[in-house]
């Protein structure tokens, strides 16, 4: 599907999209499309050779025999038996991270991260992960050898309120340890937002610039949480690229998800994915075949969970032509919030301008967007705005 994708930069232009990027542009686009385009397939195939050797390799075993001469206790036997995993595969991505912004994306004019930064967001990531994920693998380890058949009913409430949680404290408690949140300032803009979210009966609690800028010129905007603990997060990029009323049809897109509960439907398809995740996660936990086909002498919990997350991305794929429907639908959705309570003509034009600043594939391969892709094409979503209009015109 990748390579079908591929094969599609060369379709034209739709002529509804002529406007958004001009000949010498839209070159510039193919070429950046197809450098990265290329930096991922290495990257992939690179990753694929690496699991390959590692599972044909006595090495899985090597690294057991080395771990339990460290410590005896099975939970923690498992936190350093993942991440050693995830060590060898954090350096391959840091390395493609690395040429990715440094190489590509500057020379194309989008990054604006110093190699300092660089370095400071890796080892937060670092951190972030040993933090929260070893002690998630920790708890959740030693929750399945102490609970046996409440395994699933517990591990399913201790992660479905972590999830929660994660959500309501993200803006508060995640964004701020890479970026700068500053309240949007008295303007003409921010009584323009508070006027149409009074409108549609919208109650704006905080709305937030991030300093996006000090890493990328790209433009986005978006809502964290949900309830009394909802935000709206601008990046300073999308105010300097926008116009006010471009701006706040963005917004009023934003509030339409919020307006049609999409956070909450969300939320509630993750539970179920998560329910789905942990029986599946149960399966290999109760049955050692799978280590042992590997040369373990018994069930390993650390391999059994590198297995299950490789088996899981066919089945993530097969999810996702679920999901990404759904939320293309919730789009449509919120886009028709926009026709029936602003303006069809300036989220017309903003999304124009988002996909130009952002480089966007305007000619993706159907299939490829049918599986991957969580928002319809840009062409998608303009005949569908203009449907909408000519129906409440007609």
């Amino acid at each position: 599907m990748s390579l079908l994708n591929y094969g599609y930069r060369n379709v034209d232009i739709p002529i509804q999209l002529e406007d958004v990027y001009n000949h010498d542009e839209y070159l510039r686009w193919k070429n950046y499309y197809m450098e990265n385009f290329r930096l991922n397939f290495i990257v992939s195939l690179i990753k694929f050779f690496v699991v390959f050797s590692l599972l044909l390799s006595p090495s899985f075993i090597y690294l057991n025999i080395w771990i339990k001469t460290i410590t005896t206790d099975i939970s923690f036997q498992t936190v350093m038996f993942l991440g050693a995993y995830y060590l060898l595969f954090f350096a391959i991505n840091l390395v493609s991270s690395y040429i990715s912004i440094f190489k590509i994306e500057s020379k194309y004019g989008f990054n604006k991260m110093t190699k300092s930064l660089f370095i400071s967001d890796k080892i937060k990531n670092l951190i972030l992960t040993a933090v929260f994920f070893g002690s998630a693998i920790y708890g959740l380890m030693t929750l399945y050898l102490t609970t046996g058949k409440s395994f699933f009913i517990l591990a399913w409430t201790i992660i479905s309120f972590s999830v929660i949680l994660i959500n309501l404290s993200y803006t508060k408690i995640i964004i701020p340890i890479f970026n700068r949140l500053r309240p949007l300032q008295e303007s003409s803009l921010k009584t323009a937002i508070n006027e149409f979210a009074k409108s549609v009966g919208y109650e704006v609690t905080k709305i937030s610039v991030m300093d996006a800028s000090k890493r990328s010129t790209k433009l986005n905007a978006f809502f964290s949480g949900f309830g009394k603990a909802k935000r709206i997060v601008l990046y300073d990029t999308l105010i300097e690229n926008l116009k006010e009323e471009e701006i706040v049809a963005v917004l009023a897109h934003e509030i339409g998800h919020n307006k049609y509960r999409h956070t909450v439907y969300n939320l509630m398809m993750t539970l179920v994915v998560i329910s789905i995740y942990i029986l599946g996660l149960l399966l290999f936990f109760n049955n050692d075949v799978f280590s042992r086909a590997f040369g373990f002498q018994n069930i390993n919990y650390g391999f059994s969970v590198v297995i299950y997350l490789l088996s899981l991305s066919p089945i993530i794929m097969i999810f996702g032509l679920l999901t990404n429907y759904i939320s293309r639908y919730f789009e449509y959705q919120a886009d028709a919030f926009i026709a029936n309570n602003y303006s069809s003509e300036q989220m017309i034009n903003a999304l124009k301008i988002l996909n130009r600043e952002n480089y966007s594939n305007l000619t993706p391969h159907p299939l490829y967007v049918k599986f991957y892709y969580s928002h319809p094409t840009l062409l998608e979503r303009i005949n569908h705005i203009k449907a909408l209009k000519k129906d409440k015109s007609s």
